[in-house]
């Protein structure tokens, strides 16, 4: 994939999550984002701009989270336990953000299989779901989530 192109979809995402700040300001909606991601940066991007908005105070720590990510990518690779010292900055926010129930994260199962990723080598604040697209229908019909 070059360069322009991966860019592009992170400067779409970055102006998605500043829209997102809008709407959580508005209101308590709950937002899905289901997400394949190449790297680590670009997974790190969309958690800082979450860890900035609960520093903020448009997101507060709440019982359910407000963000849920559905990842299928090889950023999943990144989130393994033994890639920890290399991703550390990203793991640590992610797991924080995790426990101050801001963002929840959550892994295709479908994607792991044809990929060779097992669920137990995945960080422990890490979900799992069959399949990340159904999840998303799943949480947009029955919890009434918004696209993100």
């Amino acid at each position: 994939m070059n360069i322009a192109v991966r860019l592009l979809g992170v400067v779409l995402l970055l102006a998605s999550a500043l829209t997102l700040s809008q709407a959580l300001e508005s209101d308590d909606s709950r937002f899905v984002a289901d997400i394949e991601l190449q790297t680590a940066d670009e997974f790190l991007q969309l958690l800082q701009r979450a860890d900035q908005l609960l520093v903020e105070g448009v997101i507060a720590q709440d019982p359910q989270p407000r963000i849920t990510f559905l990842l299928h990518g090889p950023v999943l690779r990144d989130l393994l336990r033994q890639s920890y010292l290399k991703n550390r900055e990203l793991v640590d926010l992610a797991a924080s953000l995790s426990a101050l129930q801001v963002v929840e994260i959550k892994a295709c199962q479908t994607w792991m299989a044809g990929n060779g990723v097992n669920a137990a080598d995945l960080q422990p604040f890490i979900e799992t779901v069959p399949f990340a697209a159904g999840e998303v229908e799943r949480l947009l019909a029955e919890k009434h989530y918004i696209r993100f």
